[in-house]
């Protein structure tokens, strides 16, 4: 009595904790100041009923999508597009889950939010891979896989690898299938991620199944079920016991086959399932289809139909094809069995067009193709091959032994001359593209070379002019102290040192530039040919990034005037403000 009431009063509390819970996420909304804000409180309300309610998660969703919209809050909006995906596939939608998927996707590679759109993009392979899609599954993974390896995206590269074994596995080409799934439980055990090492597991056993290795399957399947017991994991549970009465129905062991289907059944009906892999849809669908064709064979018609018709319809709201097809047939066998002539008809008619369906996809021919054109063209290149060889033999029956000599010393005499003639081309070949690279190289130093001298007499030319101008300085300041006579001298030397240093300055810096530059003047000219030659000599000493108190000491006109010419200069070359000088007259 103790116990049943603490019990009773744990409850209650529960439930008021969880209704106070509810009240202060609601209470968060109504008190947001900004739109931000209004979207995060909608998000956490919608995964508050996430576990209770799916419809008012999404209700909450879908309003939280349309403030990130109307704000244009990218980020936030993809986030929920996301979400909205997610739910739809907790729903069995899948088709409405692919609408979101791809615009969260589509958001995110806008946002450069390089990681959630991989994972979107993988997402979008996993429902099209569900519903039989394959070319389009694959072009989602391949695009995925490409980002996740290139950005090292450790978490997720093992969930594509154990996908992309899927896809493999539907598509037949089986050691590709177990290459990826190793691969993946490989990353998987690396990350210490052991509820998701179990699903390769799982895959490896499957592909044993398919290739007949039934006690190899059943021991793989029956090794995973103490994880999922203990975890209880019912989702994973029901597929591994379906698949364990697929092997047994295969054989014709249905006794075998009802009891694990049985075990399938009971798992699929537990609603606290802790490990969420997917559209619970699909892997209902599998039992679903299984138990009609485990009854069927049994001749229990009445089981048989009930489960085809939850398999049929599960099948058409979600686009499963295959599934489809199967449960169709199962009912049209049924009701013929049952003698209902009309029924029969009916759901045979839906079974070949589902079939017709699935099988005018081609999905996996063109897949295989792809695979296989390499080998396919040198099978037919061999066949090519052999025919000429066959044709050759049967004439050289005909020919002469001496005729046949001859004919084989003559094309072997030639095969020999071309094969020391292709030898001496290659060489000669050989021989001049290492002259080629040993010429490059030259110039290349040459070029290095002639730029360090170029810079180094840059730089000694403003040495020397410094030196020069600080001499003039010091006649200037001689000059208001000295004779009237000697004021003129002192001038006329002043004047003398200015233009013939600035003169061989120029001559001597114009002989190294155009040796560095070689084509420079050339190109300035056709694009600028109205420049005088002073704005000529600005735009060289710009193209070597020289600063305008450089240039100022060099030419010997002060820096308002090199600020001045540059100002025009700019306005003679018609550039922008924007633009600069610099970079521009470096890409000429």
């Amino acid at each position: 009595m103790k116990r049943c009431l603490s019990l009773f009063l744990f409850l209650i509390v529960c439930g008021a904790w969880a209704q106070t819970t509810l009240q202060q996420l609601q209470a968060n909304r109504d008190a947001a100041q900004s739109n931000l804000e209004q979207v995060e409180a909608l998000l956490s309300l919608s995964q508050w009923y996430e576990s209770k309610d799916l419809d008012s998660s999404r209700w909450y969703l879908k309003q939280a999508l349309a403030l990130s919209k109307l704000e244009r809050l990218l980020v936030k909006q993809a986030e929920v597009s996301a979400a909205l995906g997610y739910n739809f596939v907790r729903q069995n939608n899948l088709d409405s889950a692919k609408v979101y998927y791809q615009e969260a996707m589509e958001l995110y590679r806008d946002t450069d939010s390089t990681f959630q759109y991989a994972r979107n993009t993988m997402l979008m392979g996993n429902i099209n891979l569900a519903q039989n899609n394959y070319i389009e599954s694959l072009s989602f993974y391949q695009q995925s896989l490409e980002m996740a390896e290139e950005a090292s995206f450790e978490a997720l590269l093992p969930h594509l690898y154990n996908n992309m074994g899927l896809l493999y596995k539907q598509i037949e080409d089986y050691d590709d299938a177990q290459l990826n799934f190793s691969k993946a439980y490989d990353l998987f055990l690396k990350q210490d991620d052991e509820p998701n090492s179990v699903y390769p597991l799982y895959n490896i056993a499957l592909i044993n199944s398919i290739q007949g290795k039934d006690d190899q399957a059943i021991e793989g399947y029956l090794n995973l079920t103490g994880y999922h017991l203990k975890n209880e994991n019912w989702l994973s549970l029901a597929s591994i016991y379906n698949s364990v009465s697929e092997i047994y129905l295969n054989n014709g062991e249905l006794e075998k086959a009802e009891e694990f289907l049985d075990m399938a059944l009971n798992a699929l009906e537990n609603k606290s399932d802790s490990f969420n892999t997917g559209p619970k849809s699909l892997r209902a669908v599998e039992v679903y289809s299984n138990a009609a064709e485990v009854y069927y064979q049994m001749q229990e018609w009445d089981a048989a139909a009930q489960y085809a018709h939850k398999g049929l319809k599960m099948s058409q709201d979600n686009s499963y094809k295959l599934s489809a097809y199967k449960s169709a047939k199962v009912l049209a066998d049924v009701y013929d069995a049952e003698k209902q002539t009309d029924s029969a008809l009916h759901y045979y008619k839906i079974y070949t067009d589902f079939n017709q369906q699935y099988q005018d996809e081609n999905d996996v021919k063109q897949l295989t193709t792809l695979k296989l054109q390499n080998e396919f063209d040198a099978i037919l290149k061999q066949k090519e091959i052999d025919l000429i060889y066959k044709e050759a033999a049967y004439k050289n029956r005909e020919l002469k032994l001496i005729g046949f000599i001859v004919l084989g010393v003559f094309l072997v005499a030639i095969l020999v001359l071309a094969f020391f003639n292709q030898k001496n081309k290659n060489a000669k070949l050989q021989l001049a593209e290492d002259n080629l690279k040993l010429e490059k190289k030259q110039l290349e130093q040459d070029l290095d070379y002639k730029k360090k001298d170029l810079v180094s007499k840059l730089m000694y030319l403003l040495e020397k002019n410094e030196f020069i101008t600080s001499i003039s300085k010091q006649l200037i300041e001689l000059k208001p102290d000295a004779k009237k006579d000697n004021k003129e001298v002192i001038q006329q030397i002043i004047n003398e040192i200015r233009i013939n240093s600035s003169q061989k300055l120029w001559d001597e810096f114009e002989l190294r530039f155009k040796e560095v530059h070689i084509d420079f003047y050339n190109r300035l000219n056709e694009a600028h040919p109205d420049l005088t030659p002073n704005e000529i000599k600005i735009c060289a000493f710009l193209r070597l990034n020289m600063s305008s108190k450089e240039i100022s000491a060099i030419t010997h006109q002060s820096l308002k005037s090199i600020n001045m010419a540059r100002f025009r200069l700019r306005k003679k070359l018609d550039i922008d403000r924007d633009e600069n000088l610099i970079a521009y007259l470096s890409g000429l």
